[in-house]
């Protein structure tokens, strides 16, 4: 059963009624204690380094805007994992999250990975995961390892996914299950993957993040173990194999979609608004493949894309209905002429849809443009479509 299953009788009011009361065993949520502030769900989008900067620069704007501490669940895929990461498991101060980021995504991580995965004892671990491997067994020292040592080299990194260090909020991270082909939802609250159940271990960060970064043309899919608990309380060992969280959800949309049912899923989140960050390069004209491997390549674009329309369509929808107050949606590749209000001085979508979806060190310059994109795009259109929240 996939984790997206949405019943579309749900209201908020029977949400609400599900959650434990304050007499139960199970302490209260974050988004139970907010009182009357808005409760807003924000998805930060795939897309490397690209969508990183992107989604810092957004993060500026509702910073900003005031409407940043009114969070009370980030979702994250890929770049925009690691994003909601530094952010959710960093320093409190905006400012020094802000210069963590720059720092980081200025000094890149290629690099580094290939430093750590040529380092003498992870070559002789890589060589004895190979012969792991011609035997049927998972591969335990890859660079997508590497990866996992570099951001557990840092203090947000080393953290498990309890360990949040913004009062009030909630994270999701997601990976790819190559098994099953469902998402797994590394959560602050709870981790799980539907099929199976609830994660018991604890989690680090640096697992999380590696494993929905994992895009698999560059890294390969990360393997680990679990316990998890099934919901009729059987508990079961199982070993993952885990790619980019974008190869079932790039947006990071779907665990925050109003209606989801709480009998197939442990991710329901009660939102009244959601505000996603998309660091996509949209749709192109061009020419028409005549070759196997460019026709594969186009059909899977379009299959792609049309997926992420069904999930932005939802939301309007939801938000048309009136189980969410508001939706908006920031998207990097929205043509500059289509935009509902004129930006001064808007840095123009050829200036940054070309960037590229790795983890290699980007230039002041490029940071500047597509972070410079991300605020002005999140100031516009929070102001238009959601008036109602915070203030320039």
């Amino acid at each position: 059963m996939s984790d997206d299953v949405v019943q579309p009788t749900t209201t908020k009011a029977a949400a609400r009624a599900r959650r434990p009361s304050p007499g139960d065993s199970e302490p209260a949520s974050p988004l139970e204690t907010r009182g009357a502030r808005p409760r807003i769900g924000l998805a930060l989008s795939g897309g490397g380094f690209r969508a990183t900067a992107f989604g810092l620069g957004a993060l500026r704007a509702l910073h900003e805007r005031g409407i940043l501490d009114d969070v009370t669940i980030v979702s994250g895929i890929s770049g925009g994992s690691l994003l909601a990461a530094m952010w959710a498991y960093g320093p409190e101060s905006f400012a020094d999250f802000d210069a963590g980021v720059t720092d980081l995504v200025t000094t890149g991580l290629h690099w580094e990975l290939a430093r750590r995965a040529l380092a003498p004892r992870a070559v002789l671990s890589a060589g004895i995961s190979l012969v792991g491997a011609v035997a049927g067994r998972p591969r335990s020292a890859t660079r997508t390892e590497a990866l996992v040592r570099a951001l557990a080299a840092r203090p947000f990194g080393r953290r498990h996914l309890a360990d949040v260090t913004r009062a009030g909020l909630d994270t999701i991270i997601s990976a790819t299950d190559l098994a099953t082909g469902n998402a797994v939802r590394f959560g602050s609250r709870v981790s799980s993957l539907s099929p199976v159940g609830d994660i018991a271990d604890p989690v680090l960060v640096a697992d999380a993040v590696a494993g929905s970064a994992a895009f698999p043309a560059l890294l390969p899919p990360l393997n680990r173990t679990y316990t998890f608990i099934s919901r009729d309380g059987t508990r079961e060992r199982r070993t993952l194999l885990m790619t980019d969280g974008g190869v079932y959800d790039n947006l990071g949309l779907t665990p925050l979609l109003p209606g989801r049912s709480p009998a197939h899923t442990s991710h329901v989140y009660d939102l009244d608004y959601i505000i996603a960050m998309d660091a996509g390069q949209g749709r192109r004209v061009r020419a028409a493949p005549n070759f196997m491997l460019g026709r594969l390549k186009r059909s899977f674009e379009i299959a792609y894309g049309k997926a992420q329309d069904g999930s932005r369509a939802r939301l309007n929808q939801a938000a048309e209905a009136g189980a969410l107050k508001g939706f908006v949606n920031t998207y990097l590749a929205t043509r500059d002429d289509r935009l509902p209000v004129p930006i001064a001085g808007l840095v123009p979508r050829d200036a940054v849809i070309d960037y590229p979806t790795d983890f290699a060190r980007m230039t002041p310059e490029n940071l500047h443009l597509v972070a410079t994109r991300g605020e002005q795009l999140t100031h516009a259109l929070v102001a238009h479509y959601c008036p109602q929240l915070g203030s320039p």
